[in-house]
């Protein structure tokens, strides 16, 4: 037996922990200069253990989804019901999901800055349009949530405290950590390879273990002659250091076990597989508490309700239903490990959406629908959130906002999907770092808009 087929290489720890840490600015600077907004205006709820960020990538379209209007584009085939005023949802598409839609609250009246797929999912990813000469120190969200969260990791959390599955696959990857160190970074987990490993029985422990304290002694004696090498190879120091606490404790295969059941229940697909290892790692609460679920494929400019073709809103909607219907039917189902009177749901703030939405109205001239960010959907549920109640309204196209929602003119953007997200997680989402390698603060939102200031608050009406 080799230890290469017991312990994973650099490279392929890197593959396995997705891009994050591959593109770690190697010149960040620590400790960090974070400082409070003095206004003294934002009171994080705290209301959420975790995040669940279940992303639609690709677009969905709006107007044959959450925020259903007939135009000559629609299916006829859809079998639309309505569930209530102002609701309607296809039987055809949505047969087991329209039973868990009132577990949400849906906002209808997002706008996005971007309206092509790569800026549009960093901005998904970091809460900011892409500016390519700060890009680089650009932390991703989930990056800057784990560097809130350390310090209040038990001794016993051996899970990274952002993960996500299937996110390689998005048109953007898995962003960096940016200007904070690595050990902040995503483990993006890619869910065909995952479930093809296997648990490390006794004498494969003891065998890594003993090559582990080998390597142990080998960096304590070789400190001095790669001191030199700054914090980049800390960074690689850390990565490895969290591969072997993973690896030694039996949470981690644990998660990855997949029954047969739940393949039929969520689909026995990269999507349904997904979806059973988020779930699974938010019931372990080894140290996970913000999870990215990347959904891709669903940039359907040709053919999106054309059955015969290699991919269409049909087979993609037949993807989300069971999975996300079965992950919701579990997380309000399972109780908390950290609070068995709650259930999971209760403890997790669950996020469905696109990066925008797509055009309303009549099909183009393939038969398709092209990207549309002035106004589209998304879903809010657990922690809190007031389920079944809808937020904003469009006109009878879905192309214009009628009422923004919420208490500002303006519609809602992604910033304040981040800012309800930190503020679930009982961060202060108006704090700023002022210490990064560029001298230009970065604030945790950003309230400088494409056309001028926007406001950065949490989506509050949710909760009431």
């Amino acid at each position: 037996m080799r230890i290469g087929d017991l312990y994973p290489t650099r490279r392929e720890l890197l593959k396995f922990g997705g891009l994050g840490i591959a593109g770690a600015a190697a010149q960040g600077v620590w400790p960090l200069d974070v400082r409070a907004a003095g206004t003294g205006k934002a009171t994080p709820r705290g209301n959420a253990r975790n995040v669940l960020y279940y992303e639609i990538s690709g677009a969905i379209s709006h107007v044959e989804s959450w925020d259903f209007k007939e135009n000559k584009g629609t299916p006829k085939d859809l079998d639309m019901r309505k569930l209530r005023d102002d609701l309607h949802m296809s039987n055809l598409l949505f047969p087991r999901f329209q039973k868990h839609i009132d577990k949400f609250a849906i906002l209808r009246t997002l706008q996005s800055h971007e309206e092509v797929h790569f800026r549009g999912q960093y901005y998904v990813q970091t809460g900011r349009q892409l500016n390519l000469a700060f890009a680089k120190e650009i932390p991703a969200l989930g990056s800057v949530m784990a560097m809130e969260l350390e310090q209040r990791r038990r001794p016993a959390d051996t899970f990274p405290s952002y993960m996500s599955f299937y996110l390689e696959k998005g048109a953007a990857g898995a962003l960096s950590t940016g200007f904070l160190p690595p050990r902040f970074s995503v483990v993006d987990i890619n869910p065909e390879s995952a479930v093809k490993g296997s648990k490390l029985d006794q004498k494969a422990i003891e065998l890594m273990e003993e090559r582990w304290r080998l390597l142990s002694r080998l960096r304590d004696a070789n400190k001095k002659s790669v001191s030199g090498f700054g914090k980049e190879m800390a960074g690689y120091g850390d990565f490895y250091d969290t591969a072997h606490r993973l690896l030694t404790d039996s949470r981690w295969p644990e998660a990855f076990q997949i029954r047969e059941e739940d393949k039929k229940r969520y689909g026995n697909n990269p999507v349904g597989i997904s979806a059973i290892l988020a779930r699974n790692v938010l019931a372990a609460d080894a140290g996970t508490h913000y999870i990215h679920l990347c959904h891709p494929g669903w940039d359907h400019h040709v053919q999106i309700w054309d059955r015969s073709a290699s991919s269409n809103h049909y087979k993609l909607c037949a993807e989300l239903d069971p999975a996300l219907s079965s992950l919701m039917e579990d997380l309000s189902t399972m109780p908390s490990k950290h609070d068995p009177s709650k259930t999971l749901l209760d403890e997790t703030l669950v996020v469905v959406m696109s990066e925008f939405g797509r055009t309303p109205g009549s099909l183009n001239n393939m038969a398709g629908r092209d990207h549309y960010n002035p106004c589209f959907p998304a879903l809010f549920a657990g922690a809190g959130v007031k389920a079944g109640k809808i937020l904003g309204k469009t006109d009878r196209e879905g192309e214009h906002t009628l009422d923004t929602g919420w208490h500002h003119k303006v519609s809602p953007r992604i910033e304040n999907v981040a800012a309800t997200m930190f503020s679930a997680l009982g961060i202060d989402w108006t704090k700023e770092i002022k210490n990064t390698p560029s001298g230009r603060a970065y604030p945790y939102v950003d309230a400088l808009g494409p056309a001028g200031y926007i406001p950065t608050d949490e989506i509050a009406d949710l909760y009431t």
